[in-house]
């Protein structure tokens, strides 16, 4: 998410086509959203097809919200220096070639790569939308059209693990895995053409510069922690990855000095270091952290050991996930009508049933054992989903109710750049427990259910950080 645009908060007439505008963005962020989950449902195929190893099988999604993740930030400057509407087109192009690219993918070193430039594409389309729904649109109507986004999000979330099962079973574009891929070409088109003609092109007027050595180091610091976590339940834990990771803390300490340095000298550091003399701010973040470190990650472990260890379609798997999306569906909007009054607390139950929801996954495999289906899991997953549904929604209003309103902007950035990189560290860290436990000799439910144990850990973690959350999102 890029900083905040300022606009007049007056009312006005907008832009003419603002609402076909909209949903022509919203249409690339729907594709974005699919992409991140829908790719979770095709990894065995994929790791069967291509041969590849878990380790590889987790690099699909890691890859991808890493490029998405540290490039967020990045993604919002370049439209306010260049364009929201130029980069956005740049954007949607990029992702759809790269989608075109990993149909295309004959190994799992170029399916990798091209996850990557998919991300980094994302990074420059998604931030454009929120700023542009700043500008487009006058302040009447401007809560209708992040009711609009908002909705996107949630309808992504319920689509992905079915169009995922229904486009691998049947392959509709392509042979298997391919078509999930394939599938974004004629949205991606769809979007670049209608942006092209509907979208106003915006810009900031007091463009930020980029801070290129902070990209750089913040993303060598996170690939040195996250190599050797995916890469080394693979190789037996060689010697290499301690230094990887130590090195990985020195990386990520000179970029905090050359962030607070950056800042003092009144630059725009890429991650404003002064945020975190906040309490609650970093509170906010770590419960972040917490809870979407794990949400990727457990439906990744989930679709290995159902489909490989169990027998299980990719459509069946899909059906199964559906679970979690309708029990958001019933506590996301409680959650959005009570946050005012409730936020924290609502945070709080949420992280409380997600923790509760493990468990009562775990418990669901080891009752069912051999005879493991998905509808042993159903409980679990509409109960995670519902509390998901608590937190999901509000978590980052609430952390950035903590900064001051001239900080909102870059503390945004900071928080979506964070739920982004938990994605891929919970990817890792749950896909080493998994891995370790695999090469030990442990059968594949033994394994899940060690896996999950990560997630009831995190939202546990991110419960017991809740107390430090503000109150309340902060009122307009």
């Amino acid at each position: 998410m890029t900083e905040q645009t300022t606009v007049p908060a007056t009312a006005g007439s907008g832009h003419p086509r603002r609402w076909a505008a909209l949903a022509v963005t919203l249409l690339a962020v729907f594709m974005d959203l699919v992409d991140i989950t829908i790719v979770v449902v095709a990894a065995p195929a994929i790791q069967a097809d291509l041969g590849a190893p878990t380790a590889a099988v987790q690099w699909i999604m890691a890859a991808y919200a890493l490029g998405l993740g540290l490039l967020l930030i990045t993604g919002g400057r370049l439209g306010d220096i260049f364009g929201r509407k130029r980069v956005f087109l740049a954007g949607v192009a990029g992702f759809t070639a790269a989608s075109a690219a990993c149909g295309l993918a004959q190994t799992i070193g170029m399916l990798i790569a091209a996850r990557a430039v998919q991300g980094a594409a994302a990074a420059m389309m998604v931030p454009q939308v929120l700023a542009t729904i700043q500008v487009m649109f006058p302040s009447a109507e401007r809560p209708k059209a992040l009711g609009l986004y908002g909705a996107v999000n949630g309808l992504a979330a319920a689509a992905a693990p079915i169009a995922g099962g229904l486009l691998v079973g049947n392959d509709v574009f392509g042979p298997a895995w391919r078509s999930v891929f394939w599938v974004n070409v004629p949205i991606g088109l769809a979007a670049l053409l209608g942006a092209a003609v509907l979208m106003r092109e915006s810009r900031s007027p007091r463009p930020p510069r980029l801070d290129l050595p902070g990209v750089v180091l913040v993303a060598a610091g996170l690939l040195l922690v996250l190599y050797p976590l995916i890469q080394g339940p693979e190789s037996g834990w060689p010697g290499w990855t301690w230094p990887m990771v130590a090195a990985a803390v020195a990386v990520l300490a000179v970029f905090a000095r050359l962030q607070a340095r950056r800042e003092r000298r009144r630059g725009q550091p890429l991650l404003p270091v002064s945020l975190f003399r906040q309490r609650s701010f970093v509170a906010g973040l770590a419960v972040a952290f917490a809870v979407f470190s794990s949400v990727t990650a457990l439906f990744l472990v989930l679709t290995l050991q159902l489909q490989q260890g169990h027998g299980l379609s990719a459509l069946q798997v899909g059906l199964t996930f559906l679970a979690w999306p309708l029990g958001l569906a019933v506590t996301s909007g409680l959650a959005v009508r009570l946050a005012a009054t409730a936020g924290r607390r609502l945070v709080a139950c949420g992280a409380a049933a997600l923790a509760a929801a493990m468990v009562a996954l775990i418990a669901g495999i080891a009752v069912a054992g051999d005879a493991l289906t998905g509808w042993h899991l159903v409980p679990g997953l509409l109960a995670g989903g519902a509390g998901f549904g608590l937190v999901a929604p509000i978590l980052v209003d609430i952390v950035l109710s903590a900064v001051p309103h001239q900080d909102a902007g870059a503390a945004s950035g900071v928080v979506n750049t964070v739920i982004q990189v938990a994605g891929a560290t919970g990817i890792a860290a749950v896909g080493a427990l998994y891995t370790t436990a695999l090469a030990a000799g442990w059968d594949i439910d033994t394994a899940a259910q060690w896996s999950l144990g990560y997630a009831v850990v995190a939202f546990g973690l991110g419960l017991s950080l809740t107390w430090a959350l503000p109150a309340r999102p902060r009122t307009p």
